[in-house]
């Protein structure tokens, strides 16, 4: 078992579909930033060391934050998600010396977005404890229960498609994070990844990098509290789970 978990948490993101002028990461929920919210989630499932990346133009308020919490690098982000891991990933070496933790190969790294700020312990420390049996590459996902189709445009409409196949959905899985990688495969993948960048190929996930180099990835189960706060709509309905504290205690152990 290792000795210590880091995470790498991606808050560079612009908040303008949640109708806010600032990074989505800052944005109240129930009086709380998400980013506040997302890190003491972590915390609680057993990581020791963390690194936020936050937008450039904002990282004092970041820095501001978690200034009192020596466990809490700030860095800034990138133009692009796979930018932002990355400079997180390459903070983690000075954030383990300076709290004094270990870091090997085989380290648990967890990279979660501050949207999923609700996702509950349950879930994190299952993907941790995936790491620690020896999987390199593990990622909560849940069962996706509306029917797929597969849909092609229809003349220059911008609305209307063709329908032109269907998934079967018992194969598919909706994918959550904190997405797990033992430290030495999330490096070796997102060096891979910045040469796909500089081929123009852009993947949308941290596993997907670690697929490209040929290595399995393992799944365990998510849920359905790990809602990406995106919108106006998920930030109404987050705050009304919280408004309700006994059925969110409950749900968080599922």
């Amino acid at each position: 078992m290792s000795s210590s978990v880091f995470a790498v948490v991606t808050a560079a993101g612009s908040g303008s579909r949640l109708g806010h002028d600032t990074p989505k990461a800052l944005v109240q929920l129930a009086g709380v930033s998400l980013v506040r919210r997302a890190v003491d989630g972590i915390r609680v499932a057993g990581v020791d060391g963390v690194v936020v990346t936050a937008p450039p133009t904002h990282l004092g308020e970041f820095e501001q934050i978690f200034a009192q919490e020596p466990d809490v690098a700030v860095v800034p982000g990138g133009n692009i998600r796979q930018d932002s891991v990355y400079n997180g990933l390459l903070e983690i070496p000075r954030l383990a010396k300076r709290i004094g933790k270990e870091l090997d190969e085989r380290t648990p790294v967890l990279i979660h977005d501050a949207a999923r700020c609700l996702t509950p312990k349950r879930a994190i420390r299952d993907v941790i404890e995936a790491l620690e049996s020896g999987l390199k590459a593990v990622i909560p996902a849940v069962p996706v229960t509306d029917t797929q189709k597969v849909v092609e445009p229809v003349g220059a409409s911008s609305k209307i498609e063709k329908v032109v196949g269907q998934v079967d959905r018992a194969q598919l899985r909706g994918v959550q994070t904190p997405q797990g990688f033992h430290w030495e495969t999330a490096m070796r993948a997102h060096e891979a990844g910045r040469e796909l960048l500089a081929q123009g190929v852009e993947l949308t996930d941290d596993a997907g990098l670690v697929e490209a180099l040929g290595e399995d990835v393992h799944v365990t189960p998510g849920s359905a509290l790990s809602m990406k706060i995106t919108t106006k709509l998920d930030l109404v309905v987050a705050a009304e789970i919280l408004a309700r504290p006994d059925q969110y205690q409950s749900l968080m152990g599922e």
